[in-house]
């Protein structure tokens, strides 16, 4: 009796699952198929946060004097980037290196050189947020005067890119169905509902600085010139649309 419960249920069952792929064969045989396109939305936005790399390195011929004259740089660095309005919690340690220095200068008598060691190399990076963007190159010339010697890199960034990219995604969709509705008048098809609609890898933000903005940050005085520009968003999305005869 179990058994041929079980065997009806397992029938109704199968009974369903070829319905519903038998309906939506039905529902895609009335029509002419999908329409299937991937829209770009773009945003400009004002970066209102600035990310810089700097770096402390000191050399010595003791590793212990290399880290010591470095702590020692680092600890002025933050003091006058304290001074200068940035908050404790801007400044980030991101790296430390230690590192073996070699003299490889050619022997008189032309034999390789050998692998001495001549020093150390003691290297302290902070990572500085900078959150009034139009400061940034009086930070940069801040640091330059108390004790940074490398790196210096300045990433600008959209503090809340979130909403940008939910902007960029609206234009995107709109860019999609004005293409799907322009392929679907060339087919001579009506433009169905959307089936389908999918986000492309990962919204991209990279920098664009006009020419005017070029120009004008060339001629600000004080500090190390510095061009923020705009930061574009960019967003995908992969819509697929049904398409009537």
């Amino acid at each position: 009796m179990r058994r041929a419960s079980f065997i009806t249920a397992a029938s109704a069952l199968l009974s369903i699952a070829l319905a519903a792929p038998a309906h939506a064969e039905e529902k895609l045989a009335q029509s002419a198929g999908l329409i299937r396109v991937v829209g770009e939305g773009q945003v400009l936005r004002s970066p209102d946060l600035a990310v810089i790399c700097l770096t402390v390195l000191r050399q010595a011929s003791e590793a212990n004097q290399a880290v010591s004259a470095s702590t020692e740089a680092t600890r002025k660095l933050i003091a006058s980037l304290a001074s200068s309005g940035i908050d404790g919690d801007d400044i980030q340690s991101a790296d430390f290196q230690i590192t073996p220095r070699f003299d490889f200068t050619p022997r008189p008598d032309g034999t390789l050189p050998s692998s001495t060691i001549a020093g150390y190399d003691a290297r302290n990076t902070l990572l500085v947020r900078v959150r009034k963007v139009s400061e940034v190159g009086n930070v940069l010339d801040i640091a330059l005067k108390n004790g940074v010697n490398e790196g210096g890199s300045v990433d600008f960034v959209v503090d809340d890119v979130a909403r940008a990219v939910d902007e960029a995604r609206k234009i995107a969709v709109a860019a999609a169905t004005k293409s799907a509705g322009s392929i679907a008048q060339a087919s001579g098809l009506k433009l169905g509902p959307i089936v389908a609609i999918e986000d492309q890898p990962a919204a991209t933000v990279f920098p664009y600085a006009s020419p005017e903005v070029r120009m004008r940050s060339a001629s600000m005085d004080g500090g190390v010139p510095v061009v923020s520009g705009k930061n574009v968003v960019t967003a995908r999305v992969a819509v697929s649309y049904l398409a009537a005869r």
